[in-house]
């Protein structure tokens, strides 16, 4: 007896499921507007001011939180590329420093070098002024000696 009841109820399941799919759709759920009401002074309110349904509440309420966040990501995204844009100014300058330093150095080291070169040069030149003026010497001694000779005839 069971077995019929179930089979009846899955027959019955069967029978009426399409029905269900054949309904009309449902309205897609779109949230109402907010209204918001202006009172005056002598009109039923507790208090004189603006009157807001539970929809326009909530809507500023979450425009603000919303608002908030919005402008703290904004902030936060524009000090992380200022924080960015200085970073590269500052690798820049760094790397213009040490190649400004590097250049420096290269060129000290090759004027180093061509003041030792030069130096090298110098002191390899054939000095002879010393033998010259030895030489000059030795020559006026013998020329003063042969010209006595020649003057005097009684030294002979």
């Amino acid at each position: 007896m069971l077995n019929k009841i179930t089979s009846l109820v899955i027959a019955m399941c069967v029978l009426f499921a399409p029905m269900a799919v054949l309904a009309d759709e449902p309205e897609p759920l779109v949230p109402p507007n907010g209204r918001i009401t202006g009172l005056r002074y002598q009109q039923k309110a507790p208090y004189s001011g603006v009157l807001l349904n539970t929809v326009a509440a909530a809507s500023l309420l979450t425009n603000r939180e919303y608002n908030e966040e919005q402008w703290k990501l904004r902030l936060d995204f524009e000090l992380a590329k200022q924080h960015a844009e200085l970073n590269l100014t500052i690798e820049t300058q760094r790397v213009s420093y040490e190649a400004l330093q590097q250049k420096h150095t290269t060129l000290i080291q090759i004027k180093d070098e061509e003041i030792e070169r030069l130096s090298e040069i110098a002191s390899d030149t054939n000095d002879y002024s010393v033998w010259w003026a030895t030489g000059g010497v030795v020559v006026g001694v013998a020329l003063t000696i042969a010209v006595v000779y020649a003057v005097q005839p009684g030294l002979q």
